[in-house]
């Protein structure tokens, strides 16, 4: 059973990561960016060169989307491996087909 709870898990990570939609923040304020996936210390850097608080406001979120989207990813890798680790110890998953 722990094995689907890091399958629910990992959806969470994945909804955290699409909230995050720092690089359309840039593009559309006319901030060129290359990648489509910005890394935390290229978000603060732009951030300090901005003078637009509402514009600074979103982004420190979008920091916080990609915090909670690598301790979701990390977690549901965590407990894949404890609910793979219990299945081979005691069987349950198996019984529920």
């Amino acid at each position: 059973m722990v094995i689907i709870a890091s399958v629910f898990v990992f959806i969470i990570a994945v909804i955290f990561r699409l909230l995050d939609n720092s690089a359309k923040l840039f593009i559309s304020n006319g901030i060129s960016v290359s990648p489509f996936y910005l890394s935390a210390e290229t978000v603060i850097e732009e951030m300090n060169k901005l003078d637009d608080d509402k514009l600074k406001q979103k982004l420190k979120r979008n920091l916080l989307y990609q915090k909670l989207h690598k301790i979701f990813t990390i977690l549901s890798i965590i407990t894949l491996m404890v609910g793979i680790g219990l299945e081979i110890y005691k069987p349950e998953l198996i019984y529920l087909f």
